[in-house]
């Protein structure tokens, strides 16, 4: 019987510089400045600068507040718990 396991979360991502996600590099800025931001499930995400944004609205807005460059900015769907922190990798991670 296969051990009971939840699907990983849904995860927003923009910001600028390189991350890998998912083991797929790709580059925020040219994601952000096409799109606003992507949207993928959180598998494993390896960043220098993350910073974790708690609400919806404030997602949208928070580059205009922090110029911090490289940075990637987080909004779960569902929130993230201790698991789902387990696969972020990052030099700095804040809650905001």
């Amino acid at each position: 019987m296969a051990k009971n396991t939840t699907p990983p979360k849904i995860i927003l991502l923009k910001g600028n510089g390189g991350i890998t996600v998912n083991n797929e590099m790709m580059e925020l800025l040219t994601i952000t400045l096409a799109h606003g931001c992507i949207g993928l499930p959180l598998k494993s995400l390896y960043a220098e600068n993350v910073y974790i944004v708690k609400d919806r609205e404030t997602f949208w807005e928070i580059h205009k507040q922090i110029k911090e460059k490289p940075c990637c900015f987080v909004h779960a769907i569902d929130g993230l718990d201790e698991e789902d922190m387990t696969r972020i990798k990052a030099q700095s991670i804040a809650f905001i």
